[in-house]
């Protein structure tokens, strides 16, 4: 028995799971709450844009505020919401991690506070984005779980999703080599995401 045929067998033998009840309400109040205080902030930068002007460099406006809970139960610091193909809203929670330091720890909460004011929506990602598919178009085929050899390939909605993970990943740690952080394994911070009906 090779491990596909096992993989098979397992899977096959597994009981049925039954879908979390009310996850769907929860998302949408999650989606609502973060669509309400993107609203609520554009109202507030936009009284604000005559005294912004006077600020040399300016800011951006957080669009995480305290985090957002997930779907899945833990607090994002910040989320991004893309249109799937088929019109739904595909929702990213993305947050900082850490190992080997405290919450309160200097490096985590710059990082933390780093991620949290990104502007998510204002990202280019059509280079990182373009990156993506090629590499994918050039990687060798995998076996899906029949053994079959096929090509990776992600929505429009994951690539983008896939692209601003890694835009957000990169201006964090750039940001954070440029404040003077090291870090070292078991004394770090990463950069976690989840996705959710990203078709």
């Amino acid at each position: 028995m090779n491990d596909t045929e096992f993989e098979t067998l397992l899977r096959d033998s597994a009981p049925p799971v039954t879908p979390v009840v009310g996850l769907a309400v929860h998302r949408e109040r999650i989606l609502s709450d973060v669509r309400r205080r993107r609203t609520r902030r554009s109202r507030i930068w936009a009284g604000s844009v005559a005294v912004a002007a006077l600020v040399v460099g300016g800011g951006s406006i957080a669009t995480a505020g305290d985090g957002y809970e997930t779907p899945w139960g833990w607090f994002a610091d910040n989320v991004f919401i893309a249109n799937s193909t088929d019109g739904s809203a595909c929702f990213q929670g993305i947050r900082v991690q850490w190992e080997g330091l405290a919450a309160d720890d200097p490096l985590v909460q710059d990082a933390q506070e780093f991620v949290r004011n990104l502007d998510l929506e204002s990202l280019d990602t059509t280079k990182q984005a373009a990156e993506l598919k090629a590499d994918m178009a050039a990687a060798d085929p995998v076996p899906n779980e029949y053994g079959d050899l096929v090509r990776i390939e992600l929505s429009d909605a994951e690539l983008t999703q896939q692209a601003v993970h890694e835009l957000v990943a990169k201006a964090l740690f750039n940001e954070l080599l440029a404040e003077g952080y090291e870090m070292t394994p078991g004394h770090e911070v990463s950069l976690s995401s989840q996705s959710e009906n990203c078709n």
